[in-house]
């Protein structure tokens, strides 16, 4: 499966999503190239390598069209064994995705971008909450539990300040 793909499984790419969340389909990563260049990395699970057209299984998921959220359940596109597991960037496990990787120069103006089908191991499944305590320099177990990505998420913090500039601007 992993042939013909471009293969991620050394770069630091992980999850950020809400505290219950089960499926994991997508997922970023960004590495400072120098000169305050950085290249995102984002990350989306390739369901369509196990939901072939005209199966069965895409029938039904076509007919659902989405996955429900309700207050005490969720009622998935996919069967669970492929959203919440094999089509999920679970971290530590090699997963297929397709990744947009993209490079920006220092005044945050997009130089080029790549598209392919590729191969990920997600380091770590974060929070957005533990992601915001590590941000805000919080001293809390969830903080320290990603302490090894504060340089990622401080790039990105800087990147997104960059962008949001040019937004403000435009």
């Amino acid at each position: 499966d992993f042939e013909g793909r471009l293969d991620l499984r050394d770069q630091t790419i992980f999850t950020i999503d809400g505290e219950d969340a089960k499926d994991y389909d997508d997922a970023i990563g960004i590495r400072d190239l120098g000169n305050g260049r950085v290249e995102i990395g984002v990350h989306i699970a390739d369901v369509a390598h196990y939901v072939r057209p005209g199966t069965a299984l895409d029938d039904e998921a076509l007919a659902r069209g989405t996955s429900v959220y309700l207050p005490a359940q969720v009622v998935p596109m996919l069967p669970e064994e492929l959203s919440n597991h094999l089509c999920s960037l679970v971290p530590k496990r090699e997963r297929l995705a397709y990744s947009a990787l993209m490079v920006f120069d220092r005044q945050g103006q997009r130089e080029s971008y790549n598209l392919a089908k590729s191969v990920i191991r997600s380091v770590q499944r974060n929070t957005y909450k533990q992601v915001q305590e590590l941000l805000d320099n919080e001293d809390t177990e969830g903080a320290r539990e990603i302490e090894f990505l504060r340089g990622p998420l401080r790039l990105f913090e800087a990147w997104t300040k960059k962008q949001q500039a040019l937004r403000d601007r435009a």
